[in-house]
């Protein structure tokens, strides 16, 4: 059971930190918006960091920006996830193997 659920943790952050990725790449190399593919990365992602926003200016090098409001929202979901997975790890069911130690 706890199993699936540290799976399905790493799934869903895995694919968070992906997106969230994309979204910083895209931002530092500033892509087109009207291109759908990124529209649609900035529209999905908008609501993960919208929580982290204005914490931090963008910095602008050049043609390039660095968004630090993605970077931060990336460090505090690899954050969350660790401590979900630290939670369950020490919550999950412990096994006896006989040799007077536990295995999970």
């Amino acid at each position: 059971m706890f199993g699936i659920v540290r799976t399905l943790v790493n799934l869903v952050v895995g694919v968070i930190e992906f997106l969230l990725l994309l979204r910083f790449i895209f931002k530092f190399f500033v892509a087109n918006l009207s291109t759908p593919f990124v529209a649609w990365i900035y529209s999905t992602t908008a609501p993960l960091v919208s929580p982290f926003a204005k914490i931090l200016p963008n910095l602008n090098i050049g043609q390039f920006v660095i968004d630090f409001t993605t970077l931060v929202a990336l460090i505090v979901y690899v954050l969350i996830g660790y401590l979900i997975l630290q939670l369950f790890s020490y919550v999950g069911p412990r096994y006896y193997r006989g040799d007077g130690g536990y295995r999970d």
